[in-house]
């Protein structure tokens, strides 16, 4: 436990809300802990370092999935096997720097790849303690920094492939994906689909629009599901679409099988309700369904963590992958009908589940924290040239 005064810089980065997401829970965990001698403070190093470059990446970066696919893939498998190497590691360097002196931490946590910070253990010596978050199921190397104190990561799995690059064993702690408390807290199934006129005897179908990279072709994907999947009701989330909205609501106005809403806070509540999902493999997204214990369908992933995920999902026995959405329909259909498969699936989720990720994380947070060096002792160290960074 943290005994005296102690500050713990979180960086993250919005590139998706996943890893906005996995440092909010970090930061409500600590909150719920009332912890008098500690600081969090939680920054966004490459949109406050260079905003418009930033503003521009992340444009090209939620584009990339649908239309840049193939440039997306490589720059994101690019030299997997030199970990040293990426096209953007001094990118941030002058803010982090600066950062560093004005806020002086006595940790550095990583929840968003972040390799700027690998210059700071390998070139400028500077001797505060590193941690790192990973968001996703595979290792890449954007993730590795050279001396880091601690890696987080999902499963046994991806433990040995840390170690496999030569990450010592201690280093690395098998503790899930950090998500929101809530999607561990107990449901009620029965009264949540009553008050939305739904049959609480009938196995829900959740469907959500950003899964597809596409604004078409629902509402044939509905119709096949609704008729050929037995004891079965389709909730559709369409997010922000609202005219994909209109248009399915319209269609399904007299089906009382099929639910049709817009952006919704209640996702939790939804997948605790549902038997089956077809999803985005967003390691967040995943990691909420994986805590549901609802099996998942991927349709089409994009090249990259996406497809890695997916892949290691249906590895594992939690999904399957499709590659158009009539081959998704077709496997909805499929499972739904095999009891026996859903369960199968269901209780393989139910196995390897990891509890309370947030919880261990930030308990093993506050050891490290507890072990920290003095001011004097780490930013003793930066060498005098890293001065000339610092304004």
């Amino acid at each position: 436990m943290v005994s005296q005064n102690k500050k713990l810089l979180i960086i993250t980065g919005s590139f998706g809300n996943g890893h906005l997401q996995v440092t909010n829970s970090i930061v409500n965990q600590f909150a719920e802990m009332n912890l008098d001698h500690l600081n969090v403070i939680e920054h966004d190093l490459f949109l406050e370092a260079h905003p418009i470059m930033t503003s521009i990446a992340k444009h090209w970066y939620i584009n990339s999935f649908k239309h840049f696919r193939n440039m997306y893939k490589f720059f994101y498998y690019s030299r997997p096997e030199q970990i040293d190497k990426c096209f953007y590691k001094y990118y941030g360097l002058n803010k982090l720097l600066n950062l560093l002196i004005k806020e002086k931490p006595d940790l550095i946590l990583l929840t968003f790849p972040t390799p700027v910070v690998s210059v700071l253990t390998e070139q400028f010596n500077l001797n505060i303690p590193i941690a790192t978050v990973m968001t996703d199921y595979r290792l890449h190397k954007n993730w590795v920094t050279p001396y880091s104190n601690r890696y987080y990561v999902a499963t046994e799995d991806l433990k040995e492939e840390f170690k496999s690059i030569g990450v010592e064993n201690e280093a690395i702690k098998v503790t899930g994906i950090p998500i929101s408390k809530q999607f561990e807290e107990p449901v009620d199934r029965y009264h949540w689909l009553t008050k939305h006129k739904l049959d609480p005897n009938k196995k829900v179908i959740l469907m959500s629009a950003g899964a597809f990279g596409v604004s078409s072709g629902f509402a044939s994907m509905i119709n096949k599901i609704d008729i050929h999947a037995k004891d079965s009701q389709v909730v559709m989330i369409c997010g922000n679409n609202k005219s994909l909205k209109s248009e399915l609501t319209q269609h399904f106005k007299n089906n009382k099988n099929v639910l049709i809403l817009g952006y919704t806070n209640n996702m939790n509540e939804w997948m605790a309700a549902s038997q089956l999902m077809i999803t985005k493999p967003g390691g967040i997204t995943i990691s909420e369904a994986f805590s549901r214990k609802v099996p998942l369908i991927f349709l089409n992933p994009a090249p990259g963590q996406e497809l890695e995920n997916a892949e290691y999902f249906a590895l594992k026995g939690y999904g399957k992958v499709a590659n158009t959405p009539e081959e998704a329909t077709k496997l909805v259909i499929s499972i739904v009908n095999q009891p026996n498969e859903l369960k199968k699936m269901t209780n393989l989720l139910e196995e390897n589940y990891i509890k309370k990720p947030t919880e261990t994380i930030c308990n093993d947070l506050l050891s490290l924290l507890s072990d920290s060096l003095s001011y004097n002792e780490v930013y003793g160290k930066v060498p005098m040239y890293a001065k000339y960074f610092i304004r």
